[in-house]
């Protein structure tokens, strides 16, 4: 069975500035609508390129802007634009020996699946795995909590999780689970070089059994109040900075 999905171009709307200048300086995306607000327009302007855009840019009133975007947080630029967000992870080679990929597995929450795509973009991870089905699927508000940073990290919808860490562990990828449990190393004593993935679950259910039978081994992040458990971009977070820590600096 093929561990593919049918990959088709989507409509998707973006706010913010973050959000809007790494689309419009990207080439591989169609830009369909930028929707400026006129009291932004002279500061907008210097950033963006007016003439390339031509016949897309619409400016409109303060007033119209805000009636018409009155329920997002703008700054005065909204875009549309259309492509195709999510990759092949079977079209892609991973050549960097420090290469690190995120599954998420059932992680359905799109505020937390947006926080975590800006934060592998910003600890320099090579790509987020999530499932097709039980999980999360790429919509304005996961792209517009992210903050731009879509652009930037490539993005797997495969069919079967199970299959793909399979496949990964062929190309000499070891696999680690974050998950909290009585053989689990401790999240900072891990050594998170060389090709690695970095599995994490839902808050509610952790990494599914099937799933954590695939790892190499599992670490956890102790808590010291009375919570068991951190959010999962939180999580995420403590342990893709710890690795770039790793790389970097030691």
């Amino acid at each position: 069975m093929s561990n593919t999905i049918n990959i088709r171009e989507k409509v998707y709307q973006v706010y913010g500035i973050n959000n809007c200048l790494p689309l419009i300086n990207k080439s591989n995306y169609n830009i369909i609508d930028i929707f400026i607000s006129d009291d932004k327009n002279t500061e907008l302007k210097k950033i963006i390129n007016y003439e390339k855009f031509h016949g897309k840019i619409n400016h409109l009133t303060r007033s119209n802007f805000n009636e018409k975007f009155a329920s997002y947080r703008t700054q005065g630029i909204v875009v549309t634009f259309s492509g195709t967000l999510v990759k092949n992870i079977q079209e892609t080679n991973f050549t960097d020996q420090n290469s690190c990929l995120l599954i998420l597995d059932q992680i359905e929450d799109p505020q937390n699946a947006g926080q975590i795509i800006r934060t592998s973009e910003c600890a320099g991870i090579d790509g987020i795995i999530f499932p097709l089905h039980n999980s999360f699927k790429i919509s304005d508000t996961v792209l517009n909590v992210s903050q731009g940073a879509f652009v930037g990290v490539p993005l797997y919808e495969v069919t079967n999780i199970s299959r793909t860490i399979q496949d990964l562990k062929k190309n000499d990828f070891w696999v680690v689970g974050i998950e909290n449990g009585l053989d689990s190393k401790l999240w900072d004593e891990v050594d998170y070089s060389g090709r690695i993935v970095i599995i994490v679950g839902s808050e509610g259910k952790g990494i599914r059994k099937k799933v954590l039978d695939h790892c190499d081994f599992s670490a956890s992040i102790p808590m010291q109040g009375s919570i068991n458990s951190l959010n999962v971009s939180a999580a995420v977070s403590a342990i893709l900075f710890e690795r770039l820590r790793q790389i970097k600096y030691l």
